[in-house]
């Protein structure tokens, strides 16, 4: 399986954010955020920051995408 994170991307720009202002306003590192933009697992607790930057519910940011 893989993990896609373009629907927290889209969130970013609909909402007019630089990466790095989510990151200060989710108090995520920046190691992070380079797991992030290279579509790598997250700990859940990233997620739940990330959900309340932007008061939605994880699908809102992801999606587990099945590979064959």
């Amino acid at each position: 399986m893989a993990i896609c994170y373009n629907k927290l991307w889209n969130l970013v720009r609909q909402n007019k954010m630089k990466k790095g202002e989510l990151a200060k306003a989710a108090g995520i590192s920046d190691y992070m955020m380079s797991k992030l933009n290279k579509d790598e697992p997250v700990q859940m607790e990233i997620m739940i920051r990330l959900c309340k930057v932007f008061h939605c519910d994880i699908g809102d940011l992801m999606e587990v995408i099945e590979e064959e």
